[in-house]
């Protein structure tokens, strides 16, 4: 069947099953909250009546929690300051997919009344309202030991959040009644904002990381004992001077912006340095214009499909950089492509279509480092990688459709594309030695997706069928089989700051050969994560981990992190790995290492 056949078909049958009764998800748009004269409220506005409100108070500290259940922020994590006798801070973040978490640490024991109310604003149908009152009202309330600073424009870009969180942009502006926190793009300083520029706004943001590890064993084998990454990222965003584009804005205006961010990123491992790889690049790079019937983005960017973390069937439109196997978590070993893509919002559901003109595969090594395709020895074998031509027929078609029902976030997807790892064939009799070649081939492939809440817990699984996908074998050669992979994965949200998560992953290989490395006929495995936080949300403990039910087989990351320093993440952590010599984690049992890592943002 030709693939525009497939395309045509696929998009039929996603559109018209869609029932009409739909539901998106409530927004949480912004935050208003008292001066510190006035009695402590939190005002929290929605987009409509929420369908859920669970609060509850931490016994081991002073913190509220509301967790409001099928709503997302209109941005991402943020964090407003207060000055009141009763409160540090105001945290909110998207917990999970489908629940927003608001944390307000508090100074005091208090009293805590919520209310859901309707409202008539311009930007809200609906509020949270969050009273405060000391535990003990006979005592008078604690002064702050400074006075109220003056206004302040606060930018969240890539400081100011959690390290579970990803950080976008809000903003905080004070009035004579209240400091209000907005999401979405931020506001000029104060000084500026009478004035705008007349040619738009320009703001930076970005990180700078390092990393070192060292490895636990020693063996005869020549090893790189130790390995050690550099990354340097700045980001820049245009918003230009457009009607749409002005704050003041009615709601459902248009949106335009260009971002841009160039990455500088040193990977080196030692102690020789024969195999040092930099590279300076444009890391993701694109346009974007959005409406509220539709939106599109042009350029290097990375888009992301998919329900489930680490292990997503689903999620095969970016390239990944495997130079590390799977030790880095999946969305920092993504690499942005060239492509467009374009989203329309008929109703209630999301209609998602990309192009992608040029291929790109995933990076790794074919040998001489620690994670490579070969092993860590030099070796003599001689690679002749063919990739694909820079022509249409060679370019990534997919479509994704995705709605939310009675409390059920579904999508389902197609993807036409070429593999991002090389099929392999070993030619031991070349006469200019033997040879090893690599190429890439197309390929088909269907995905779906759930997503749902119940109480304390969230439940999530896709499932995705390639219909040829290369797997290598003892020989070096690669055979291309049909593939069905699944995962169903819980998480659960803990009143003590208890996060959990855990998933089931089955691949099955259809026509399996019993020469195909590390994978049967059938591979369960189990994945997740297990973290809390403590110290007011400054210290993180968590593991990752993975096994293999049917070896025994697996890989543990216990991490410490420390963000107790503003715009600063510190972490102490370990990769081990267990297993037969011969399985997928047991190949790396001597690489266990422990790493150091900070990051700072800007």
């Amino acid at each position: 069947m030709p693939p525009l056949l497939h395309v045509i078909l696929l998009f039929l049958a996603l559109i018209f099953p869609i029932p009409a009764f739909a539901n998106t998800p409530v927004l949480v748009s912004a935050f208003e909250l008292s001066q510190a004269d006035a009695p402590q409220t939190l005002t929290i506005l929605l987009s409509r009546a929420p369908r859920n409100v669970r609060s509850f108070v931490l016994d081991d500290s002073n913190r509220l929690v509301l967790d409001i259940t099928e709503a997302r922020l209109s941005g991402a994590a943020v964090t407003l300051p207060a000055q009141h006798p009763l409160i540090f801070r105001v945290r909110a973040a998207q917990f999970n997919p489908t629940t927003v978490r608001v944390v307000l640490d508090l100074k005091d024991e208090v009293t805590n009344r919520i209310d859901t109310i309707p409202t008539s604003t311009e930007n809200a149908a609906h509020k949270i309202v969050v009273s405060l009152a000391p535990m003990n009202p006979v005592a008078p309330p604690r002064k702050p030991a400074l006075p109220t600073p003056p206004p302040q424009s606060v930018k969240t870009g890539m400081q100011n959040a959690h390290p579970a969180y990803t950080v976008a942009l809000a903003d905080t502006y004070e009035s004579t009644e209240n400091t209000t926190l907005v999401f979405g793009e931020p506001n000029a300083p104060s000084e500026d904002l009478e004035e705008p520029s007349p040619w738009g706004r320009l703001d930076f943001s970005g990180f700078l990381l390092a990393k070192i590890a060292q490895e636990l064993h020693e063996s005869d084998d020549p090893e790189q004992e130790r390995n050690f990454r550099n990354t340097v990222r700045l980001e820049g965003k245009w918003t230009p001077p457009l009607p749409g584009n002005d704050p003041a804005a009615a709601p459902g205006a248009s949106n335009t912006f260009l971002l841009a961010s160039l990455q500088s990123d040193y990977l080196w491992f030692g102690p020789e340095h024969s195999t040092d790889d930099y590279d300076l690049d444009l890391y993701e790079g694109y346009v974007s214009h959005a409406t509220p019937d539709w939106d599109l983005r042009l350029g290097r960017q990375i888009v992301r499909w998919g329900k489930t973390d680490q292990i997503s069937p689903a999620d095969n439109v970016n390239p990944q950089d495997m130079r590390e196997f799977f030790v880095p978590e999946l969305e920092d070993r993504k690499i942005p492509n060239w492509m467009a893509r374009i989203r329309l919002f008929p109703g209630d559901i999301t209609l998602e279509g990309i192009f992608i003109p040029f291929f790109e595969e995933n990076e790794f090594d074919f040998s001489g480092t620690t994670w490579a395709l070969l092993g860590n020895q030099p070796s003599d074998l001689r690679i002749r990688e063919s990739k694909p031509g820079k022509g249409l027929d060679n370019s990534d078609l997919g479509l994704r459709t995705s709605a939310s029902l009675a409390g059920w976030d579904v999508a389902a997807s197609y993807l036409y594309a070429t593999e991002k790892s090389p099929r392999l064939r070993f030619d031991p009799a070349n006469p200019a030695g033997p040879t090893l070649y690599a190429d890439y081939h197309r390929q088909h492939i269907w995905a779906v997706e759930f997503e749902t809440t119940a109480d304390t817990f969230g439940f999530r699984g896709e499932g995705a069928y390639f219909d040829k996908q290369s797997l290598h074998t003892e020989s070096l050669d690669s055979v291309a089989k049909p593939v069905a992979h699944y995962v169903l994965g819980v998480d659960y949200l803990g009143e003590q700051d208890w996060y959990a998560n855990v998933q089931l992953s089955h691949q099955h290989v259809f026509e399996y050969e019993s020469d195909i490395l590390f994978l049967r006929r059938d591979n369960f495995y189990l994945n997740g994560e297990i973290n809390r936080e403590f110290w007011r949300g400054n210290v993180m403990l968590k593991l990752r981990y993975a096994l293999d039910l049917h070896d025994g087989g697996s890989f543990l990351t216990p991490e410490a992190i420390l963000s107790y320093y503003k715009n600063l993440e510190l972490t102490l952590g370990a990769n081990v790995f267990f297993g037969p010599q011969d399985s997928l984690f047991g190949r790396y049992r001597d690489n266990d290492q422990v790493f150091c890592k900070a990051k700072y943002y800007f």
